[in-house]
């Protein structure tokens, strides 16, 4: 698994692009300069007047860029499974953080969206995994 994950964190970064082609899941609108242009006919109604967002899909494409180069750079110095580990912790991290700026429709629990918990969820369950694989390693 250690040897897919930084395979798979670039074919979800090409797999972003189609979400920019097909003018979808932009975040909140902002100003940023790099803020993305959206047609009207691609705006919920609510913000029909907002002309630019947040390119949460572009966030989403450096992030998994920057820890796949990250694992391929470093992650020969990790223990067996610590690889895959950092792969999903560190993608829900992003992910964690890129839904909490996104506006498309989504079920919410306590207030915040069920992606935000999940992402939470397993960024901890993969940070316990990384530092057990550490700890095993360690004692061998």
């Amino acid at each position: 698994m250690d040897a897919l994950a930084p395979g798979i964190l670039f074919a979800q970064a090409i797999g972003r692009l189609g979400n920019w082609f097909n003018g979808e899941l932009f975040g909140r609108p902002t100003d940023l300069p790099w803020a993305l242009y959206v047609p009207v006919g691609l705006r919920p109604t609510s913000y029909a007047t907002v002309q630019t967002f947040h390119p949460t899909f572009l966030y989403e494409l450096i992030w998994c860029s920057a820890i796949a180069i990250a694992l391929i750079l470093w992650g020969k110095k990790l223990a067996a499974g610590q690889v895959f580990s950092a792969y999903v912790g560190l993608y829900s991290i992003g992910r964690l953080f890129i839904e909490t700026i996104r506006i498309d429709q989504a079920n919410t629990i306590a207030g915040l969206r069920v992606n935000v918990w999940i992402s939470a969820i397993v960024a901890t369950l993969a940070l316990v995994n990384y530092l057990r694989l550490g700890r095993s390693s360690a004692k061998i």
